[in-house]
């Protein structure tokens, strides 16, 4: 099968349509030389849900790799680059129950950013720099 991919600003996004935990999905992307997406404006994340469309004909909720694992009021892109853009739906993030730490986009019917719950099994977009 033909891993669905695009290549944005030196980037090549590859999605993976196994559903997996958040910690999973990274190792995953981690085995190809990869790590789970970051984001860094709103053509990045445009053209990232047009991967994710073109690949399941729908714009499901995806694992992309923002967390706040270690500080609950800090995010931070799992591949160590910065975050600055952000794409949070109304009142998010707001780690409810202290449970959710881990990136999902296209949430709601608006497509934008959810902190969620980490071993919730989702499909994930996993991104590493074109050589």
């Amino acid at each position: 099968m033909t891993v669905p991919l695009i290549q944005i600003n030196n980037r090549c996004f590859h999605y993976v349509s196994r559903i997996m935990s958040w910690a999973r999905a990274k190792r995953n992307c981690l085995s190809m030389g990869a790590n789970l997406a970051s984001v860094h404006d709103t053509n990045e994340y445009r053209q990232v849900q047009s991967l994710i469309t073109k690949a399941t004909y729908k714009s499901g909720r995806t694992w992309i790799g923002g967390t706040n694992a270690q500080e609950t009021s800090i995010w931070f892109w799992s591949d160590r680059s910065p975050l600055h853009y952000t794409n949070w739906c109304p009142g998010k993030p707001r780690n409810a129950h202290g449970t959710q730490r881990c990136l999902q986009m296209n949430y709601s019917d608006k497509k934008c950013w959810d902190d969620y719950i980490c071993s919730v099994r989702l499909p994930s977009v996993c991104a590493n720099k074109v050589r």
